[in-house]
């Protein structure tokens, strides 16, 4: 799993790691954020934000830091399955599967493919990183397969 369909060439440990971190750094913030709207001078701003669409955007970049840092496991553990394609398409996907959930707690529902370009725009890309995040798993399940039947798991 070496070659790179997309020509990419990192170490995807240190990349997975890395950016999952950056993830989590980011959700963190975005939780001190929320936190505004529930002070008595932050009040005014409560009414235009969707607080459980942004609180699932939270909960979401901390779960897909947390897939990161399990497939980066999964490579430093058994480097037959380190692979720069996967560790991108994972990045991809951790960073732009929580868009509906973002866009949504500022009104615009990207769970919809419908409504206006920019609804539809974005309800694409949230499905490009669901795509992204299937593939990168089923490519490292498949080489999990493939070890354990060499290895007379």
């Amino acid at each position: 799993m070496s070659a790179s369909l997309l020509g990419l060439s990192f170490d995807p440990v240190w990349a997975l790691s890395c950016n999952a971190a950056a993830q989590v750094l980011v959700s963190s913030l975005l939780g001190t954020l929320m936190l505004i709207p529930m002070q008595p001078w932050g009040r005014k701003l409560a009414p235009k934000l969707n607080m459980r669409a942004l609180l699932s955007t939270h909960l979401d970049w901390y779960m897909l830091a947390f897939m990161q840092w399990g497939a980066a496991f999964m490579m430093d553990r058994w480097p037959q399955l380190r692979s720069a394609d996967v560790a991108a398409l994972l990045m991809f996907g951790g960073w732009v599967n929580a868009l509906p959930y973002l866009v949504r707690g500022f009104g615009l529902n990207a769970f919809v493919m419908g409504g206006g370009l920019l609804h539809r725009t974005a309800a694409a890309i949230a499905g490009v990183s669901v795509a992204a995040i299937l593939a990168a798993w089923g490519v490292l399940l498949w080489g999990m397969w493939g070890l354990s039947s060499t290895l007379g798991h």
